[in-house]
């Protein structure tokens, strides 16, 4: 039986954990998952819906940040009957994930691999895991682990019965494969649909119209908190304002657990080779008889002799065995290097000669400091020679980037304007050579996605390991690009302007003053990290006062790192003057808008390094103020006991208690919290409001006594309360940071999932009259800058204030600037008050594509997409028509051509005045706006939907792998020439000449595209596909026919054969592929 191991994250100055994945033909086994080990795995095209099994060696956040999400994915994915392992407080964990996880047909189960346990090694078909653990030098630590693991008590029980509420009972694990997953996982969605269809969740309107939907919500969520507090008035936990009166109880208490476990795998036995000529000798026929002998039964021949599997199978081989050894820092060591069940592979003595060939290769995750002392590095020298030694430490792993399609993105976009486009600090340099930890032919530094073969044969492959360029390299090819794009303005494609204010982005500078906002997303994805946007994380840097951070999804630690720049400061980065560390001492405030986890999983690690920098600061230590819903502070309680995040020095402020509307009178405590934290930020003002997402959702507003205001909307449908708290005080929002997690062609999904579109986004800015509008948590289906359209923006209505636009439009003076006065102010209630009317989503239109129609006819524009194009010189047409109407529309983009030419000078009047009263920018990962920068993305947002479509485009074909030779990469870059060779082709082929073939691969690789987009649009719709399989012809553009061929050309001719295969290939694959982008 074939298995290998494979490295899937180092352990660097980024992140701290080594994880490794075992992979065996129907199973996988994750050693350690923390925060971005999903997202690496999309990253690096590595399969976790096999894994069966998953092993922790220490239970804290380092190690086990990425488990949450992993096993929500894993569980929507249909898989069943995982099996968790790791140390004390495991059971704890899991229980504390009860408040955002509810997965009860997964079947999860635990096992705590105790010290003081016999019987805790992992065994099945294929490997047997033998735990090795280490404690810190201090035996007081070991001691107390050992004495805490000896405890069997009913609290113990009470988190066993909590995590089977939450992951239900444990199931053998579900290798069927992916099909039939894919079919329980349609099944179960169609219950739940009809489930909370029964119970009523939207209401009586199906339709989720925003008044119901608002109404009902609230109602719900009031009379959950009230049912609790009335069934939990009289528990210890509904005193106090911690809220758990309204929650439920707190787990019972526990310390963290300072074990570290290494592990020992051995692999299968290896069957002994069947010996023919001995069957044969034996008077055994060929047939079943030999499968069963191999298989280890014994057989009657045919002369009635009984013949057993030794008299003609060789003795089977001793499984091969892989150590996996953890040690956090030097303080592991003595324990470690001590521990007996690391004897066999050490001392000499024929009892131990046969474990020492068994082994082949160790993998050394270690922490800081610990590859550099002599004690371990003399243990390690102890091990067989010719074992294999992966060693991962931050010394010795360079800290590269690993997720290098974000990078090309960010580069190319930072080309068109590095001040507010960060790239991300790396470095491709080890801080020590590899042999200063040891020297010879064996030994490895740990590289992303390397392989090790184990069986049959020991064999490094390292042909999956990824080029990691530096953030430099990609700078530079992306400052080349745009150059070569600005050289085509003579010919119209970009504007003189672009080209004389990008031409040298490099030496842009800009001095941010000590009042003016920089508002920093760091994550700009909803639902599941992808390869181009991370889940949701915004901060913000106040100079003079400190930081925060608004919602805090996993794997934020990892970027802050990288965008200030840890261990120095990011010199990208122009706009906040802090490194990491100095921003995470500087933080102040942790806002979490609702408990979906790709909103709050990274607040562990966050919470934990910075208690750990403050630590180091002269007393008094500083606090933190938590502003979040009552359920994630009970979370942090809970895990807490698993890992110290600095507990006794949080404060926390429950955002029920700053609501805006039917506020109850907080209590003491909470007020002087809330006036520490104002007087802490120099806010003058910090309000929240409910929003229609789940129960306990909220929205924000902050007023800052400098003079600028940010409204957060979190996840929610356009709703009035948030429109309401836009309103509130004297000044408009300076930003409002607003999701728009769907193109407008996806109003249903948007309804569905209770989010917001793009244009019902700038709707919900006009009717709080903002002057800019932030647009992020983009769902992982839009890979470039969305539209909105002014049609859309107009129509959407809210109870109370009817077309909510209308509140900026109406408003001008002569000259087009504001109008705020009391008396208009008033008037704009009136009018508010007499559109009561309900808007009904489901009356607009949504486009369903056929693929069976021609695409080459096809002309519908695409709102997250390219345009289905005829020709070449027809893409460069509708790229450019496009770019004009998104400069002049702030992003918008009406494709209906009919009301556009009979409505053209009324659009136009609406467009300016909208235009003239609201900057709407597009976040991505890492980026960083003032209040100045919104006029800047506006003057540059051509260019950089061109830069990010065009690197997107490229990752696409390469992802397919289609032949592309040189002149398809120059496409980008030579683009002129294109257009006069393709006139020339379209010329030749009216005569009946020949045709070039890179005329053809050009014309049929934009085709290629564009099916592809068609379907991907059509998955997203949920529409019945039905995917023919195609061929050149249906492409839209043959290749005619001719004796001119040359021999060179026939060659490339069937190398285009690949073109179709891909197409053909992703017809079968797409929809499962983007199973994984629906919303939990």
């Amino acid at each position: 039986m074939k298995w290998h191991i494979q490295i899937l994250s180092p352990n660097t100055h980024n992140t701290r954990s080594t994880s490794v994945l075992v992979f065996f033909p129907t199973t996988r086994y994750l050693f350690n998952c923390g925060e971005g080990t999903q997202r690496l795995s999309f990253e690096n095209n590595v399969r976790v819906s096999k894994v069966s099994a998953v092993f922790l060696s220490r239970i804290d956040w380092e190690s086990m940040g990425g488990l949450p999400g992993m096993l929500l994915t894993l569980a929507d994915s249909g898989m069943k009957g995982i099996s968790v392992n790791g140390g004390r407080n495991l059971t704890h964990a899991l229980a504390a994930a009860r408040h955002f996880i509810l997965r009860s047909d997964m079947g999860l189960s635990v096992n705590e691999m105790l010290d003081t346990d016999a019987s805790a090694d992992f065994r099945d078909s294929n490997v047997h895991i033998v735990p090795v653990h280490a404690y810190p030098s201090s035996s007081a630590a070991a001691d107390e682990e050992q004495a805490c693991n000896s405890c069997e008590s009913d609290s113990h029980n009470i988190r066993r019965q909590l995590v089977t509420r939450a992951f239900g009972h444990p199931k053998q694990p579900d290798i069927s494969g992916p099909k039939s997953r894919l079919v329980a996982k349609k099944n179960k969605q169609q219950q739940q649909q009809q489930q909370m269809k029964k119970k009523g969740y939207y209401g009586n309107d199906d339709k989720c119209s925003g008044s119901a939907v608002e109404e009902h919500l609230q109602n719900l969520q009031k009379a959950e908190e009230e049912a609790l507090e009335k069934k939990r008035a009289h528990s210890p936990e509904a005193s106090g304002r911690n809220g758990m009166g309204k929650l439920g109880m707190l787990l019972p208490q526990t310390t963290p657990s300072s074990a570290s476990l290494s592990f020992i795998l051995e692999g299968p036995v290896v069957a002994g080779k069947f010996d023919l000529s001995a069957a044969v000798a034996l008077g055994l026929p060929p047939g079943p008889l030999y499968s069963r002998l191999k298989s280890g039964e014994s057989v009657v021949g045919p002369n009635g002799n009984t013949i057993h599997p030794s008299q003609c199978v060789g003795p089977p081989t001793p499984g091969s065995i892989v150590i996996i050894i953890d040690c956090p820092s030097v303080d592991y060591i003595e324990s470690l290097i001590a521990n007996p069940k690391f004897t066999p592979f050490l001392e000499e003595g024929a009892e131990n000669k046969s474990r020492q060939s068994q082994l082949a290769i160790i993998v050394h995750g270690l922490g800081s400091g610990v590859s550099q002392d002599k004690r371990y590095q003399d243990w390690a020298r102890r091990f067989p020679a010719h074992v294999h030694h992966v060693v991962s430490s931050p010394e010795l792993v360079p800290d590269t980037n690993p997720f290098q399609r974000h990078l090309r993105v960010q580069a190319a976009i930072a080309a068109v304007d590095n001040n507010t486009f960060v790239l991300p600090q790396s470095s491709s340099a080890s801080d020590l050579p590899l042999s200063s930890f040891m020297t010879g032919k064996n030994v490895h530094v740990a590289e992303h996605n390397a392989i090790y073969e184990i069986v049959p044969k020991f064999r490094i492959d390292l042909s999956t390991t990824p080029q990691l360029l530096s953030p430099e390299a990609m700078y530079k090819s992306a400052k080349a690009s745009l150059r070569s794009s600005i050289q085509g303005r003579t010919r119209g494609l970009i504007p003189d302007t672009a080209a004389s204010q990008n031409d040298d982005a490099s030496s842009d500078t800009h001095t941010v003053s000590d009042t003016e906002l920089v508002l920093c997303p760091i994550g700009t994805g909803s639902s599941v990290p992808s390869l181009y946007r991370n889940v949701s994380a915004n901060i913000i840097s106040i100079k003079g006062y400190g930081g925060i951070v608004l919602d805090c999804g996993e794997s934020t630690v990892s970027l802050l790192k990288r965008f200030l720049g840890y261990p120095h400061r990011n010199i990208y980065n122009k706009k906040v003057d802090l490194d990491y560390v100095g921003f995470v001492v500087s933080l102040k405030m942790l806002y979490i808008s609702h408990m979906h986890a790709d909103h709050h999983l990274g607040a562990v690690l966050l919470l934990r390094e910075w208690s750990q920098l403050t630590k180091l600061l002269p007393l008094p230590l500083p606090r933190l103020t938590i502003v979040a819903p009552w359920r994630f502070w009970a979370w942090i309680q809970d895990i807490s006991g698993v890992q110290d995040i600095g507990l006794d020095r949080l404060d926390f402020v429950g955002c029920q208690e700053l609501r805006i509307l039917d506020t109850p009178q907080a209590d003491p405590e909470t007020l002087k919290a809330t006036n520490i934290l104002k007087a802490k930020l120099g806010l003058t003002e910090i309000s929240t409001c409910f929003v229609v997402h789940c129960p306990w959702a909220y929205g924000l507003s902050i007023t800052h006594k400098n003079g600028w205001r940010v409204v957060y909307s979190g996840d929610t449908r356009p709703c009035t309360n948030l429109v309401t708290l836009g309103r509130a005080g004297n000044k408009p929002p300076t930003v409002l940071l607003h999701e728009a997690t769907h193109s407008d062609d996806l109003i249903k999904d948007a309804i569905a999932k209770r989010h917001t579109t793009v244009s019902e986004a700038v709707a919900m800015a006009l009717g709080m009259r903002a002057e800019n509008l932030l647009l992020t948590h983009f769902s992982q289906r839009c890979l470039n800058i969305p539209n909105w359209k002014t049609k859309n923006v107009l129509d959407v209505k809210l109870p109370r204030y009817g077309h909510i636009a209308n509140y900026t439009l109406r408003r001008f003076d002569k000259d087009g600037s504001r109008s705020t006065t009391a008396s208009e102010a008033a008037d704009d209630v009136k009018e508010d008050t007499l559109e009561q009317d309900q808007e009904d989503q489901e009356d607009q239109d949504v486009d369903v594509l056929d693929i069976s129609e021609d695409v080459g006819a096809e002309m519908t524009a695409a709102n997250d997409g390219p345009m289905l194009i005829d020709d070449i010189n027809a893409a460069k047409e509708e790229l450019l028509k496009e770019m004009d109407d998104l400069g002049s529309d702030n992003g918008s983009e009406d494709t209906d051509s009919s009301d556009r030419s009979s409505q053209n000078s009324t659009d136009n009047a609406i467009q300016g005045r909208i235009s003239a009263n609201l900057n709407v920018a597009v976040a991505f990962d890492m980026s960083a706006f003032g209040a100045s920068d919104f006029v800047r993305y506006r003057r540059n947002v051509k260019l950089l939907r061109r830069a990010a479509w065009e690197e997107i485009q490229l990752f696409i074909a390469e992802e397919q792998k289609a032949p592309m030779d040189e002149k398809i990469v120059e496409q980008k870059t030579d683009r002129d020439n294109s257009n006069d060779s393709t006139a020339d082709a379209a010329s030749s082929s009216t005569t009946g000449g020949h045709v070039p073939y890179e005329q053809w691969r050009d014309k049929t690789y934009l085709n290629y595209i564009n099916m592809r987009e068609r379907l991907r649009r059509q998955v997203a719709e949920q529409s019945q596909i039905r995917i023919p399989f195609i061929n050149t012809e249906q492409l839209g553009h043959p290749w005619p026919r001719n004796d001119s061929w040359t021999d060179r050309e026939l060659t490339m001719m069937s190398q285009m054969q690949g073109y179709i295969q891909s197409i053909n290939q992703l017809s079968r694959e797409l929809r499962k592929a983007y199973e994984h982008m629906d919303e939990r």
